[in-house]
C-alpha cells in the first residue's frame, strides 16, 4: 500500500510460497502499487532493464505472462487458507 509516499510492503512470510528472492518480492510490491518499470527502477536504484528482468524471473516462477496475472496470482496466494 502507497502512503504518503512511502511503500508500505507486502509482509514477506505471506509470498514465501511464491518463492521470490527479496529484491523480486521488492519489485513484485511496486508493481501492485501500479508503478511502471522506469519509475521502479528509479525507486530501487536499478536500470528499467534490471526491472524487466526482475520481472521476467517471477513471471516464470509464478507461472504467469504479465504483471496484471502476477498480482493477481499474489492476491490468490495471500487470501486462500494456509495449511497446517
Amino acid at each position: 500500500m502507497l502512503l504518503e509516499g512511502q511503500l508500505i510492503a507486502l509482509p514477506s512470510v505471506s509470498l514465501a510460497p511464491l518463492g521470490l528472492s527479496r529484491r523480486e518480492t521488492e519489485v513484485l510490491s511496486w508493481v501492485m502499487q501500479g508503478r511502471s518499470n522506469f519509475s521502479i527502477g528509479v525507486i530501487l536504484g536499478i536500470s528499467e532493464a534490471t526491472v524487466k528482468k526482475h520481472l521476467e524471473h517471477i513471471y516464470a516462477k509464478l507461472g504467469v505472462w504479465n504483471r496484471t496475472e502476477a498480482v493477481a496470482r499474489v492476491h490468490v496466494v495471500v487470501a486462500s487458507p494456509r495449511e497446517s
